[in-house]
């Protein structure tokens, strides 16, 4: 189970940063005035229904998605948000109602602002009960070169060790009572050992690619691509929390 939000406030209508009120939005079946907020200068990238651009093909998209939502009887509840300098991410609980029984699903939006008051959207999740042959995700633009926007030292280190598969060196960044929440929302706490096994079960040929962060001094959120050595390489966000030690409390994990 996903532990208490950490932030109980919920957007519930179309003021304020895109990043919260989107799936809010959604949920609640409000498509009409989100389209008119995303106007015509917006891409759209959703696990469910993959990638639009101009209004003309967004609206029947979010259309969709909210279809979706209310199929599944939703209801959203918002954990964390956090700025960058361009991009903006919100992380949440969709809970939903699939096949009769209820789950949780871990849902995070990123915003990314560029030229021309262009804005992309691209909504991380993996979502129960959906087709099995949706459109596969777009690959992510790489960041600039390293040394550009120098990513945090505890950071770089936690990926670095994730590609060499070097488990003591992850763990070495978490506190005692820290947890890694997967896609799925399932925890994997240190003190269990199940951290450990999730690391170590990523295996050879795991690698983490970096296309942006955002950071706020208290959760640094990575968009990367995360390839695996049994399947092709995916969009993904890993939401670094931090503890009042200076290593990790949590790491939240978004991606099909």
């Amino acid at each position: 189970m996903l532990r208490a939000m950490t932030d109980e406030r919920q957007p519930s209508s179309l003021r304020g940063r895109l990043a919260d009120v989107y799936v809010p939005a959604l949920v609640e079946g409000t498509v009409d005035s989100l389209a008119k907020r995303l106007g015509n200068r917006a891409t759209i990238d959703d696990a469910l229904t993959g990638r639009a651009s101009s209004l003309a093909s967004v609206e029947p998209q979010i259309q969709k998605v909210s279809a979706y939502f209310k199929k599944q009887n939703a209801k959203y509840r918002h954990v964390y948000s956090t700025t960058g300098v361009d991009r903006d991410l919100s992380e949440g609980v969709v809970d939903l109602e699939v096949s009769g029984k209820a789950c949780e699903m871990p849902i995070c939006v990123v915003a990314e602002r560029r030229r021309l008051r262009e804005i992309e959207l691209r909504i991380y999740y993996a979502p129960p009960g959906a087709p099995a042959n949706r459109p596969p995700r777009a690959a992510l633009a790489m960041a600039p070169p390293p040394g550009t926007t120098p990513l945090p030292q505890l950071v770089a280190h936690v990926l670095d060790a994730l590609k060499k598969g070097a488990v003591e060196r992850v763990l070495a960044a978490f506190e005692d009572g820290s947890r890694v929440l997967d896609a799925n929302g399932t925890a994997h706490g240190k003190k269990d050992g199940k951290m450990a096994s999730l690391v170590g079960g990523l295996g050879s040929g795991f690698d983490v690619e970096i296309a942006g962060m955002a950071d706020d001094g208290r959760t640094c959120a990575i968009e990367a691509m995360f390839a695996f050595a049994s399947r092709d390489a995916v969009p993904a966000v890993l939401a670094f929390e931090r503890g009042d030690t200076g290593l990790f409390r949590e790491l939240r994990l978004y991606y099909e």
